[in-house]
């Protein structure tokens, strides 16, 4: 159990939050030793929200512009808009060995502050267009290791045959519009699942097969519209039919209206309870998304990961304030997309590395003190090359500075960002109006927030077609829709239809997409619960009796309802008080619905 030692207020937002013992022990564990001086790493200063808020902000993982190349000339496809100042290399041209990251090395000016000066160096030395490696046939695409034949997807590797999808991985093939898709084919805008084959619309599912319009379902085969079954076969709304009459009744369901059917569904499943977190073989996890984890506090969709706190995404291990993170990592802090690396502290996107500080986009390197671009380095500061005994006797120095200029223990400022906010991962996650952006000033009476208008030129078709003149079915689609531009029913912006995304809804009998694919992959990662914890008792009025039945196993919060006077089970769920679904603890769930 953690003791709270220190209240603080949020130096950004004002709210309160608390430090506590095991913080604390962490801070010291990550707390660098220069010439036998320990140089010890304080409480933050931010709630953890803006932590994460100011983490996100450095993550492009969607949003592609057309530019020339810095180094070539030649136009090149880039995950930063023309209007930035930063200098961006083609794929080839930044690995080769034509140019050398230490020639833009600087001395440190002890005169002036860190980040004044960390500024300058981001904005020199030459950055990669996208994080991209050993592809064939991939246009379009962002953060992407082997895949083929895709297009439009992001954060993703080992994918084949795979359109306008993020975070998809392992050996999945033939999937569109999907979102968080482990080990799957053949599947359509389905969200959070693993080994799902031939499915469409379902959601926070595994293992299930043949089926559409699912959440929560395990082992399941031919099932539609039903929430929370395992090892089902022809299930309608959590109903058991015969094989005969499931085909009757999956016809005549088929048939209705849009709007008809999502009344039906919304009447169907909302009465179904849920249970309060998604958890899987985890212990002693608070927040929501746990495979195979422990003593993970405050963390989001966490895999195979141990002692960590403010983490989000995939698997670390002793790790604190981290967003996205891959295997063989620990040892971490205030960092964003480190990958098998350990003992990094305030960096972005830095692999396969050790002991680094203040730096970005670094590779296969270590003893990195406000470093950025570099690979196979060591002992560099600023990207000037030291010698072991020289980086031991400076980094120390630098570190008093920054302490008088209260940089030490912060992450980079959101104003460093190369992102504009609104083509950030910060922007899905906690959205904010251009005047809200624009408006938050900071001391030195800059931006806190960089915003922008710039929108990619609109494409070149022979017409541009409002969405709702679309034809309701697929088959009444000509192939002539190839040359065609469809806006946007929501954002208004205009998109375009590829032949192999053509086939593909054809196969399934799909109708074609409404919807811009940005605005498509901003929705999915909406319906999503919120990163947010809500106070909530269980929904089951059987509660109570169901605990009393093993009273040494529950340690209940007692609430009184006024009405009934009964003792209800109080948890922490990422389902907000004000929706309308139907939440169980997990043992009431255990017991009625499983």
């Amino acid at each position: 159990m953690e003791k709270v030692i220190e209240a603080r207020k949020c130096k950004n937002c004002w709210a309160d939050f608390a430090i506590s013992d095991k913080d604390f022990e962490f801070y010291d564990k990550i707390s660098p030793v220069f010439g036998w001086t320990k140089y010890t790493i304080p409480a933050p200063t931010f709630c953890p929200e803006c932590r994460q808020q100011r983490r996100l902000v450095f993550r492009n993982e969607r949003y592609l512009y057309r530019r020339n190349s810095d180094a070539s000339g030649k136009n090149i496809i880039s995950m930063y808009s023309p209007d930035k100042e930063f200098k961006v290399y083609e794929q080839s041209e930044w690995w080769s060995d034509r140019w050398n990251p230490l020639d833009y090395g600087q001395d440190f000016d002890f005169s002036r502050s860190f980040f004044e000066q960390f500024d300058e160096l981001l904005k020199e030395v030459p950055r990669l267009g996208l994080m991209l490696k050993d592809n064939e046939n991939v246009e379009y695409w962002n953060d992407v290791e082997t895949a083929k034949n895709c297009y439009l997807i992001f954060n993703a590797w080992d994918i084949e045959d795979s359109y306008y999808c993020s975070a998809v991985w392992q050996w999945s093939s033939d999937l569109m519009d999907c979102l968080w898709a482990v080990g799957s084919s053949n599947c359509y805008s389905c969200i959070k699942i693993k080994n799902a084959h031939n499915c469409q619309y379902c959601m926070d599912s595994k293992d299930i097969f043949d089926c559409g319009h699912c959440i929560d379902c395990i082992w399941c085969k031919s099932c539609f519209w039903c929430v929370w079954l395992q090892n089902k076969q022809y299930y309608i709304f959590n109903e058991k039919y015969w094989i005969d009459e499931y085909k009757i009744k999956m016809g005549g369901l088929k048939d209705m209206k849009r709007d008809e059917l999502d009344k039906l569904i919304k009447l169907k499943q909302d009465p179904l309870p849920r249970k309060f977190i998604h958890s899987e073989s985890s212990e002693n996890a608070i927040w929501d998304y746990f495979n195979n984890s422990k003593n993970c506090i405050n963390c989001y969709d966490m895999l195979d990961s141990e002692d960590c706190k403010y983490c989000y995404d995939w698997i670390t291990i002793d790790t604190y304030d981290i967003f996205n993170c891959w295997t063989e990592s620990y040892l971490l802090y205030e960092s964003v997309s480190s990958y098998f690396s350990n003992n990094t502290r305030f960096s972005n996107f830095c692999h396969s590395s050790k002991e680094l500080f203040y730096s970005d986009y670094c590779y296969y390197s270590s003893n990195l003190f406000w470093c950025v671009w570099l690979r196979n380095k060591h002992y560099c500061i600023f990207n000037k090359q030291y010698s072991k005994e020289e980086y031991e006797k400076l980094v120390p120095k630098i570190i008093e500075h920054m302490k008088k200029t209260k940089e030490w223990w912060e992450f980079f400022p959101a104003s460093l960002s190369p992102f504009w906010y609104n083509e950030t991962v910060a922007n899905y996650y906690y959205p904010i109006e251009r005047r809200d952006a624009i408006n938050r000033i900071s001391t030195d009476a800059k931006p806190i927030f960089n915003w922008s208008t710039y929108e990619n030129p609109k494409p070149i078709v022979s017409k541009i077609i409002p969405s709702h003149k679309l034809p309701e079915k697929i088959e009444d689609v000509p192939d002539d829709v190839l040359n065609w531009a469809i806006e946007c029913e929501v954002t208004w912006k205009p998109f375009r239809i590829i032949k192999q995304e053509l086939e593909f809804y054809r196969k399934y009998k799909l109708p074609l997409p409404r919807k811009h694919p940005d605005q498509r992959n901003l929705e999915m990662t909406r319906m999503r619960n919120p990163r947010i914890l809500y106070d909530r008792c269980c929904d089951n009025p059987k509660c109570e009796e169901i605990h009393n039945e093993h009273p040494d196993t529950f340690n209940l919060n007692s609430l009184m309802n006024s009405k009934t006077w009964k003792r209800w089970l109080k948890f922490k769920t990422t389902y907000s008080p004000e929706w309308s679904e139907i939440i169980y603890c997990e043992d009431c769930y255990n017991k009625e619905v499983v």
